[in-house]
């Protein structure tokens, strides 16, 4: 049975989104909120509360990194978005580490099974949050790429997926 609720209720926020890290700078931000609007050029949309400490430096220094990390990471996505970046160093506090940085100074973080490399070109508001609009300049992808995305379910809750098997252009079945 379906339960009806409120759009303006937490409860309509729970659903299952990839969950990355967004890095400005040394500043973290875990982001749920975001989606590739444009195949070409590619652009990516993340959509960013106001208030938050990564708001005021995306429009400062119109780059960021958005990092991909496998499941076994949740812990320390989590760690990222329960404390603020004007309170707290997230990189230590998270215990991620990061041993590159994009050409503008953003860090990528170690274990990321994808990065996109981002560069500002658009803003608009959209009730409280602002969608920062980006062309995505470089992807990285790990040699040891996981396969198990991490899930954002709402309310600090994380899942992941087991890919059993895939289905190839052909139309069969397999292993991955």
């Amino acid at each position: 049975m379906l339960l009806d609720y409120d759009p303006n209720s937490s409860h309509a926020l729970i659903q299952p989104r990839i969950a990355a890290v967004l890095c400005c700078q040394n500043n973290l931000m875990t982001l749920s909120w975001h989606m590739a609007i444009s195949k070409e050029p590619f652009r990516y949309a993340v959509a960013i509360r106001d208030e938050n400490t990564t708001h005021d430096m995306l429009y400062q220094h119109k780059s960021f990194t958005l990092n991909f990390l496998p499941f076994p990471y949740y812990e320390e996505i989590d760690a990222c978005g329960r404390v603020h970046g004007n309170e707290v160093e997230k990189l230590t506090f998270s215990g991620l580490t990061s041993a590159q940085s994009d050409p503008f100074g953003n860090i990528i973080l170690d274990g990321s099974d994808y990065v996109y490399e981002c560069t500002v070109i658009d803003t608009y508001q959209n009730g409280d949050h602002t969608v920062f609009v980006a062309d995505v300049g470089q992807i990285h992808i790990n040699s040891c790429f996981d396969g198990h995305p991490t899930l954002f379910l709402g309310r600090g809750r994380y899942a992941t997926i087991t890919p059993a098997e895939q289905i190839k252009q052909n139309g069969v079945k397999g292993p991955l």
